[in-house]
């Protein structure tokens, strides 16, 4: 099993949003990006993969429904 993590820099491009966004975005407004992965006593910004692949589906299936 393969599990791959994603960066500020791959989740703007993902996003197509600037990193420094992000950055804001994750400090001040969490709940507006996927799911951040916590590792413990470290403050690198991190999302798993298929997380991020999961949110940004559930939020096209949520704009396509109303």
């Amino acid at each position: 099993m393969s599990i791959k993590t994603i960066g500020v820099e791959e989740l703007a491009k993902l996003l197509h949003r600037r990193p420094e966004t992000i950055r804001s975005d994750a400090r001040r407004r969490p709940g507006t990006l996927p799911p951040m992965l916590r590792i413990p006593k470290t403050r690198k910004l991190l999302w798993l993969e298929e997380d991020v692949i999961k949110w940004m589906k559930d939020k096209r299936e949520t704009q396509c429904e109303t």
